[in-house]
């Protein structure tokens, strides 16, 4: 019996730290794709600056990563900062990154920025603190070398129904992030960010 006890304690802790190093391995990665990201994009803008935009040396730049993100978004009081990429007919982004509706207008556009990602325990629980967001709190997202600037202005808790009103404006730039409430599974937190200003990186 004590070398069975043994063996299972052993095998336990065999597996966490499997675990650790997987998650380390893991959050490593989306940092160098994040970094990636960022690095192209500001050098794209720099290249519009100086009207010299050479294919050559935006194919050279481009991540090796399998996927490709279209934005970052930050959250500095819940210190969130990951890759954000547009769900498709044959692409579940969800599973891998903060997934971009596909009614989303982006940041550079007025209307609203849609964005939804799993809350829980997960490796891909990216919204995991997002209940922890409140009014007036940052959000920063990076898209296309400019980063934008979000207050947040309302959160409110709705039914998991698969649908959820957003503002659609015309004259107004809006941030919308979609989770699930883990203390309610019938239920998804809402938060909604103004765009408030925007500068280059």
């Amino acid at each position: 019996m004590k070398k069975i006890g043994l063996g299972l304690i052993i095998t336990g802790i065999l597996m966490l730290l499997f675990y650790f190093v997987y998650n380390v391995s893991l959050n490593k990665k989306y940092q160098d794709d994040m970094n990636n990201y960022i690095n192209e994009t500001s050098q794209i803008v720099e290249e519009e600056e100086e009207n010299i935009i050479e294919e050559s040396q935006a194919k050279k730049n481009k991540s090796n990563s399998n996927i490709s993100y279209t934005a970052i978004l930050e959250i500095p009081k819940i210190n969130l900062k990951r890759g954000v990429v547009n769900n498709t007919k044959n692409f579940r982004s969800i599973n891998y990154a903060i997934s971009v509706d596909n009614n989303s207008k982006y940041p550079n556009e007025n209307g609203n920025f849609i964005l939804y990602s799993h809350s829980g325990n997960s490796s891909i629980a990216f919204f995991n603190k997002l209940y922890k967001v409140d009014k007036n709190d940052d959000i920063y997202v990076y898209y296309n070398g400019i980063k934008y600037h979000y207050k947040v202005v309302k959160k409110y808790e709705i039914e998991k129904t698969g649908k959820a009103k957003v503002i659609n404006s015309k004259s107004d730039k809006y941030i919308t992030l979609i989770t699930c409430n883990q203390n309610n599974k019938d239920f998804q937190i809402v938060l909604v960010g103004k765009q408030i200003s925007n500068s280059s990186y």
